[in-house]
C-alpha cells in the first residue's frame, strides 16, 4: 500500500489539495464570523451561570508561594496534560480514518486531507483568541467554552454525511480545542512560583505526549465500528474533560476580572511583544527562538512517513515502532528536564539543549549530503535531536513566562505556542515544496530551523546574564 494512503496524508502538495485548502480557509471566514458573534455572550453566560470556585486575591497575597499548590487537587497537572492532549486526540485519532471516510463519503482523499491544514489554522486562531481572553475573564470560563465548542463540533461531525460540511465542523472543532488548551500553560503560571513552572510544565508535557502514541492506535481500533465512532470517542473524551473542569478545578487567575473586550486583545499582545528587558525588545525574539528549536520536532512529524517508509523502506509496523520511539524519547526528555530544572537555571539549560540539537542536526545533514546516512544512524540521531525539544521547551517556557506577570500568562502562552507551530509548519511545508525523493530538503529545513534558533540565541545574552546575576545574589 502506498505510504501516503496508509497514513491518510498526502505530504506533498498538489493543485487539487491547494485549491481545497484555500477554499476551506476562505470558508473559515464565515465560521469565524459566527464564532465572533457567539463566543462573547457564551463566555458571559458561562461566567454567571456556573458558580466557579476561584482562588481569592487576599489568600494569594497572604501566602504567594504556596497558596495555589495547596488549593489545587493532586491530579491538577495530570488533568492539564490530558487537556492539552485534546489537540493530538482530535488530529491523530482521525488520521487512520481518512481513507475509509473518503470511500464512505465517495470523495477523493484530497478533499479530506484539506481538513488537516485548516484544522491547524483553526487551532492556532483558537489559541490566539483564547489566551488573551482568559487574561480578561479567567481561565476556567475560556476552558469551559472552548471544550463545549469542541463537543458540539465533534458531535456534528459524527452525524454528518458531507465532506464539505465535515471540513467546516473540523474548523470549529479546532478553534474550540485551541481556545481551551491554551489555558493550560497559563494555569501553570498562575498556580506556581515562576522558578517552578518549568518542572510543572515538563510534567504536563509528559502526560500530553502519551496522546500522539495512543491516539492513532485508538483510531485504528475504532475503525472496525465505523469512522463515526472515532468522533464519538472524541466527544466522550472532551465531555470528561469538561465535567472535571466544572466540578473539580478551581479558577487559577487571582487578578480582578475585566469586562470582556475583543478590542483589548491587540493591546494585550502589544504589552507582550513590546515588553522591554534591560531596554531591549527580547520577548518576540525569545518566542521565535523557542519556536524554531521546537520546529525540528514538527518538521520530523511532517516528513516521518516519507523518511522511514519511502526513503529507508521500512514496513508500516516498523514505522509505527520507530515513530513511537520518538514519542518515548520526548517523554524521557521531559522527565529529565523536570529533574535538571531543579538544579540548573532555566536559561542555561535552554542554551545547552539548543546547542546540542544544532550539533545533532548538522551531523545528520553532513551524513545525508555524503550519502552515508543509514537507518541505524538516522534513528538515534532523530530521537536525540527531537528529544532536545523535550528539554528546551520547558526550560525556555520557564524563562519566557517568568518575564510577565500571571495576569498576562494567557497572552504570553499564545504567542509562544503559535510561534512554534507557525515556524514548524512553515518549515515542514517548505521541505515538501522542494521534495526531490531524497532527505536533503528535509535536512535543509532542519538546518534552517536550528540556524534561526542559534542566531536568535546570540541576541538573548541579556536574559542569560540577568538570570545568572539573580542566582549569584540568591546564593550570597
Amino acid at each position: 500500500m502506498d505510504h501516503q494512503l496508509a497514513s491518510g496524508i498526502n505530504l506533498y502538495p498538489t493543485s487539487e489539495t491547494c485549491h481545497l485548502s484555500l477554499t476551506a480557509i476562505l470558508n473559515f471566514a464565515t465560521v469565524f464570523g459566527t464564532i465572533n458573534a457567539i463566543v462573547p455572550p457564551l463566555l458571559t453566560w458561562v461566567r454567571y451561570t456556573y458558580k466557579i470556585p476561584q482562588l481569592t486575591r487576599s489568600r494569594c497575597m497572604n501566602n504567594q508561594n504556596s497558596m495555589q499548590t495547596t488549593a489545587l487537587p493532586r491530579y491538577f497537572l495530570l488533568y492539564l496534560g490530558a487537556l492539552v492532549a485534546l489537540g493530538p486526540v482530535a488530529m491523530d485519532a482521525y488520521l487512520p480514518a481518512l481513507p475509509s471516510m473518503a470511500d464512505a463519503l465517495n470523495v477523493p482523499i484530497a478533499t479530506l486531507n484539506a481538513s488537516i491544514s485548516t484544522f491547524l489554522v483553526g487551532f492556532a486562531l483558537g489559541q490566539l483568541m483564547g489566551g488573551p481572553i482568559s487574561d480578561q475573564v479567567g481561565r476556567k470560563t475560556v476552558c469551559v467554552v472552548g471544550t463545549g465548542l469542541f463537543v458540539i463540533a465533534s458531535s456534528a461531525i459524527a452525524l454528518s454525511d458531507s465532506a464539505s460540511v465535515i471540513n467546516l465542523w473540523r474548523l470549529l472543532q479546532a478553534f474550540g480545542g485551541g481556545f481551551a488548551t491554551i489555558t493550560a500553560m497559563a494555569q501553570v503560571r498562575d498556580s506556581y512560583p515562576a522558578e517552578e513552572i518549568g518542572r510543572r510544565f515538563a510534567t504536563v508535557m509528559m502526560v500530553m505526549m502519551i496522546a500522539p502514541v495512543v491516539a492513532p492506535l485508538i483510531g485504528t481500533g475504532l475503525l472496525q465500528f465505523g469512522w463515526r465512532s472515532i468522533f464519538i470517542f472524541q466527544v466522550l473524551y472532551a465531555v470528561t474533560m469538561l465535567a472535571i473542569m466544572l466540578r473539580m478545578i478551581p479558577e487559577t487567575l487571582t487578578e480582578p476580572r475585566q469586562r470582556l473586550s475583543l478590542g483589548r486583545i491587540v493591546s494585550q499582545y502589544n504589552a507582550i511583544l513590546l515588553h522591554r528587558h534591560q531596554g531591549r525588545l527580547l520577548a518576540l525574539r525569545f518566542a521565535l527562538c523557542i519556536g524554531s528549536a521546537a520546529g525540528v520536532l514538527l518538521i520530523f512529524v511532517t516528513h516521518s512517513s516519507f523518511m522511514y517508509m519511502t526513503y529507508f523502506g521500512v514496513s508500516e509496523t516498523t514505522f509505527s515502532i520507530l515513530f513511537g520511539l520518538n514519542a518515548i524519547g520526548l517523554i524521557a526528555a521531559n522527565s529529565l528536564s523536570a529533574r535538571l530544572l531543579s538544579v540548573m537555571n532555566p536559561m542555561r539549560l535552554f542554551c545547552i539543549s539548543v546547542i546540542i540539537q544544532a550539533v545533532l542536526v548538522v551531523v545528520m545533514a553532513l551524513l545525508t549530503w555524503s550519502n552515508t546516512l543509514t537507518l541505524g544512524l538516522a534513528v538515534p540521531l532523530v530521537i536525540l535531536s527531537v528529544g532536545c525539544v523535550g528539554i528546551s521547551n520547558p526550560a525556555g517556557m520557564t524563562r519566557f513566562m517568568a518575564m510577565f506577570p500571571p495576569h498576562r500568562g494567557g497572552s504570553a502562552a499564545a504567542i509562544q505556542t503559535v510561534a512554534m507551530f507557525a515556524l514548524g509548519s512553515g518549515m515542514g511545508a517548505l521541505g515538501s515544496v522542494f521534495y526531490d525523493g531524497t532527505l536533503k530538503p528535509v535536512l535543509a529545513v532542519m538546518l534552517i530551523s536550528v540556524a534561526i534558533s542559534m542566531a536568535l540565541l546570540l541576541t538573548l545574552r541579556p536574559l542569560h546574564q540577568s538570570e545568572a546575576s539573580a542566582l549569584e545574589h540568591q546564593e550570597k
